[in-house]
């Protein structure tokens, strides 16, 4: 059986199931489907009766050369790990070639503080952008983070109904789905307003969305970031969405 066909009725899977989101079974079925370039880009079909554990090895090491941080490549191999148990359930297989691969050491920095200054190029950096639905939704999302604190994954699960412009509040799904309600300044109301305006029909009600109207996958969102990093001409390196979180305190502090 063809893993492409298999790794859809994976995610179908994870959600009816398992109980997972559908952001979190879509990032799943995104790292299987890189994992099945992997094998093409060798010549092989995506076939998983081919796969073995030496060639989930230099899968992991063209992760780790590709500039992925340890967190992210063992993200990716708990996808294919959680695969193969599928598989397994399902009776596809009997051999299991991934539980042999060491899962990375996560990585653990100490949180870096952005000053007033750069995290104010970070908004302008977002509206440097060839488009302009997605130089609003970019200043837009970079709004919220900075203004919210809220995480990569909460924004880009947010819903249309989650946010209120009127009354100047989000509510936010945060760990363990527990919600919370964050109020907006003026700029982040004014700034999704915006967006809304150059927002395209969508058959879904995510807040944002790709150009063509898409929810926003969380590699998409990596992407979109390091476009809007580039853009905001902050010296060093290092610089993640997380700093935003963390330096949202240090806006407000030298707000008052």
């Amino acid at each position: 059986m063809v893993m492409d066909t298999v790794i859809r009725d994976f995610a179908a899977y994870l959600e009816a199931k398992r109980g997972y989101s559908a952001l979190t079974a879509s990032s799943y079925r995104y790292d299987l489907q890189q994992f099945c370039r992997f094998l093409k880009a060798r010549g092989m079909s995506p076939d998983f009766s081919e796969v073995t554990t030496t060639l989930v090895r230099e899968w992991v090491i063209e992760l780790h050369d590709g500039g992925l941080v340890n967190n992210t490549v063992a993200r990716h191999l708990y996808a294919l790990r959680s695969f193969w148990d599928y598989l397994r359930l399902q009776g596809l297989v009997s051999e299991d070639p991934v539980r042999e691969v060491s899962v990375p050491k996560p990585t653990r920095n100490l949180p870096r503080y952005l000053p007033k200054e750069d995290l104010e190029k970070i908004p302008a950096g977002a509206q440097r952008n060839r488009t302009a639905r997605c130089g609003f939704r970019n200043y837009a999302m970079m709004c919220t983070l900075i203004f919210t604190g809220m995480r990569k994954g909460e924004l880009i699960s947010l819903k249309l109904g989650d946010v209120s412009l009127s009354e100047k509040r989000v509510r936010v799904r945060g760990k363990g789905d527990k919600l919370r309600i964050i109020p907006l300044v003026e700029k982040v109301v004014e700034a999704v307003a915006d967006w809304l305006q150059f927002r395209p029909q969508c058959q879904h009600d995510y807040l944002f969305t790709t150009f063509h109207g898409n929810p926003i996958h969380p590699t998409g969102m990596q992407r979109i970031w390091r476009g809007i990093l580039a853009q905001s001409e902050i010296e060093g390196t290092g610089v993640t969405l997380h700093t935003l979180r963390h330096s949202m305190a240090t806006l407000l502090l030298q707000s008052r």
